[in-house]
């Protein structure tokens, strides 16, 4: 995508300023695609997703055991609802009322009683004591709020002394070399779809993402790129195209997201007051790799099975040190 299309947004369309909340989250019934195991669909031993996806669930449970814990930013009840059975009481908080409402709901369906969650608006000072809490989770989340770093001593302010926090975050570095640019197409309603447009500056740890809605569906979307023979992706995007859905552009908006890299993320943490800070490996990337030498005889063939076998491994793996560098999962102790 060349940046020509960026500047080209910017001054034919001017695009409103908005958080990620009226972005995008507000946005989207399921924000997982209704793709997670247990809360949308039966959990599969031999499905390496869902294999992957358990040794997550065992990860972010290492900060549970007798005690209440933060989810923050949910999404669709995600890990918050899985990892109910291994607290006391989870706690979701989110700043979309659609994603509260969607959590409510996925949790009474499953008849899960101990999980509660609750609108705070992106950016709010978070509506506890200090010290209320034993445990934090934030599965890519901080980096959707307008600070993260003012997130992150939100954090350590309601967590008790001792209490143990769990991040998963979205660093930019993955993108280097071609994805700079990129763009994603989504479907909200049978004839509104969303194209969405992302300038990454990995080196300065943000990204500026546009908003481009159509009153057209996704397969007339597609139909206009073929149009002008031009593929639906990012290298396909060009002004022609923009300029022939703009007849059917309903709104359109940019939000500015901080995505700081592990190394920024441990600075912050201990900024904030945590006493230990330690970037370890996480359990999915683990259990993807196990999943690939292990034998298919060998594979679990249950939860049961899959827990057993991927409990003890889990929780040696989140205390293992990772190169900072390699933008790992972190843990922080306060």
């Amino acid at each position: 995508m060349a940046l020509d299309i960026i500047h080209w947004i910017e001054k034919q369309v001017e695009p409103s300023e908005c958080d990620s909340v009226d972005f995008i989250y507000d946005h989207l019934i399921s924000q997982s695609g209704k793709s997670l195991p247990i809360i949308y669909q039966p959990f599969n031993a031999a499905d390496r997703t869902h294999f992957i996806d358990r040794a997550q669930i065992l990860d972010f449970s290492q900060v549970a055991g007798n005690s209440t814990v933060l989810d923050f930013g949910p999404g669709d009840g995600w890990p918050s609802l899985i990892i109910a059975p291994f607290c006391d009481k989870v706690i979701g908080v989110d700043g979309s009322q659609l994603r509260v409402r969607v959590c409510g709901e996925n949790a009474e369906r499953l008849g899960i009683l101990n999980a509660s969650f609750h609108h705070v608006p992106s950016g709010n000072p978070l509506p506890f004591d200090d010290g209320y809490f034993d445990g934090i989770t934030a599965a890519s989340s901080v980096e959707q709020t307008p600070d993260p770093q003012a997130t992150l001593s939100e954090f350590c302010r309601i967590m008790k002394i001792g209490g143990k926090l769990r991040i998963s975050y979205e660093a930019l570095n993955r993108y280097k070399g071609g994805q700079e640019q990129d763009m994603w197409i989504v479907s909200s309603a049978e004839d509104v779809t969303h194209v969405i447009i992302y300038d990454r500056y990995i080196d300065r740890e943000f990204v500026r993402q546009y908003r481009l809605t159509f009153n057209l569906s996704e397969s007339e979307i597609t139909g206009v790129f073929h149009h002008f023979g031009r593929e639906q992706s990012a290298s396909g995007l060009s002004i022609e195209v923009l300029q022939e859905l703009r007849r059917n552009l309903q709104s359109s908006c940019i939000c500015t997201t901080r995505h700081p890299s592990g190394r920024t993320l441990v600075k912050w943490l201990k900024g904030a007051g945590f006493s230990k800070v330690l970037p370890s490996h996480n359990g999915g990337r683990f259990a993807g790799k196990l999943w690939d030498i292990m034998p298919i005889g060998d594979r679990p063939k249950d939860l049961d099975s899959v827990d057993k076998l991927l409990h003890p491994l889990v929780e040696v793996v989140t205390t293992l040190e990772a190169p900072v560098e390699s933008d790992p999962w972190i843990t922080a102790v306060k």
